[in-house]
């Protein structure tokens, strides 16, 4: 292989390796980026076996041919480099050059074959549905979800964010949850419907979110038994589906609340940043106390001491007191847009609150705690 390429566009595709490759996986294959040049273009692959990316890069290709090294020690080398162009070039025993200006490195690789690549039936195109949906909704839905995804391996079911046909016709939805919050958000496609959900594994969304463009554009979001691919642009990024059966996450989501009050984003967020200073560094709990016209937010840490700070709210009923999780409140507030107003309905001290912004196709539900 002998190619030349400009530096920007491989110093991106590498930098996108970087949250794939697994640095500390058993298999050390894993922690190579694979290169294959044919005519015109050089494909820059990357997997853990679990998130697979290929980034297509435009390169003038002397030599066709395949090489694999470390992911980590090439980005590093392009990221140095200070020339508008970048020299691949293979020698004997899988040994790969890299050259720009007057700098020569030589790195120890491995054979390309070795490499696992993409997976075959993300190469191949196997049956499945295909969907077309505004890369601004895909990516609003990703991070407005993926941070309920439970972190506990035990679950593996809760491991990533559940995909599914929205309630509206031709409507995807995606829910994530880690047993004590939920969150829900559904956007509008085109293309075939999704006929069965899919548990989208959780890194492979942080990875997606990062490769999602800013501007409006429609992107491929490809559905089978066992992956799901999303094309964007140059790019490819093929997810293993989670196994498991997502839980029944419908009978979470509590109707007809008592008690609904309209509170300032900003102010709300900012009240239970300061408050939860002093919250258990543990259980992180704040307590709500609902009466005629205010909500108290009060926290108590029996070894630094309490908290306390009061919101003008319009409600007129009767008190009430109820904790919640302040991580978990600051975490969808923090993803709601500054200046906005946020609905919060409460039941009783034991019913889940659900917090709901201008977006109707979302709402966010946290169970209550004993404080």
């Amino acid at each position: 292989m002998r190619v030349t390429i400009e530096r920007e566009a491989v110093l991106r595709a590498l930098s996108r390796t970087q949250g794939v490759v697994d640095k500390r996986h058993s298999m050390a294959v894993l922690t190579n980026a694979l290169l294959d040049a044919e005519s015109g273009r050089l494909d820059v692959i990357a997997t853990d076996l679990e998130v697979s990316l290929r980034q297509r890069v435009p390169a003038k290709v002397t030599e066709p041919g395949r090489a694999a090294a470390s992911a980590r020690t090439l980005f590093e080398i392009v990221r140095e480099s200070t020339s508008d162009e970048i020299q691949l070039h293979t020698l004997e025993n899988q040994w790969v050059q890299i050259s720009y200006g007057r700098s020569n490195f030589r790195l120890m690789g491995i054979a390309p074959d070795e490499h696992p690549g993409m997976p075959a039936s993300a190469r191949n195109g196997a049956k499945a549905t295909r969907i077309q949906v505004d890369a601004g909704d895909l990516s609003e839905m990703v991070r407005k979800t993926v941070f309920a995804v439970s972190m506990d391996d035990t679950r593996s079911n809760l491991a990533g964010v559940f995909l599914t046909k929205g309630q509206k016709k031709g409507a995807l939805r995606m829910v994530a949850t880690d047993g004590h919050r939920l969150a829900l958000i559904e956007r509008p496609t085109a293309g075939a419907p999704l006929t069965e959900g899919a548990i989208l594994p959780r890194k492979g969304l942080v990875e997606l979110a990062k490769i999602l463009p800013d501007e409006a554009a429609a992107v491929t979001l490809t559905v089978s038994s066992s992956e799901a691919t999303v094309e964007v642009g140059d790019v490819l990024l093929s997810l293993r589906l989670v196994e498991g059966t997502f839980p029944d996450y419908q009978k979470v989501i509590p109707e007809g609340a008592t008690r609904e009050l309209v509170l300032d984003r900003d102010q709300f967020l900012q009240t239970l940043r300061r408050v939860s200073i002093l919250s258990s560094e543990r259980a992180r709990g704040v307590r709500f106390k609902l009466d005629s016209g205010t909500l108290a937010i009060v926290a108590n840490n029996p070894d630094m001491g309490e908290a306390s700070e009061e919101l003008a709210v319009d409600y007129s009923g009767e008190h009430m007191e109820v904790g919640f999780n302040a991580r978990y409140l600051l975490d969808v507030l923090g993803v709601l847009p500054e200046g906005s107003k946020v609905e919060l309905a409460l039941g009783d001290e034991l019913s889940p609150g659900v917090i709901r912004g201008s977006d109707e196709g979302y709402c966010y539900v946290v169970m209550p705690m004993r404080i």
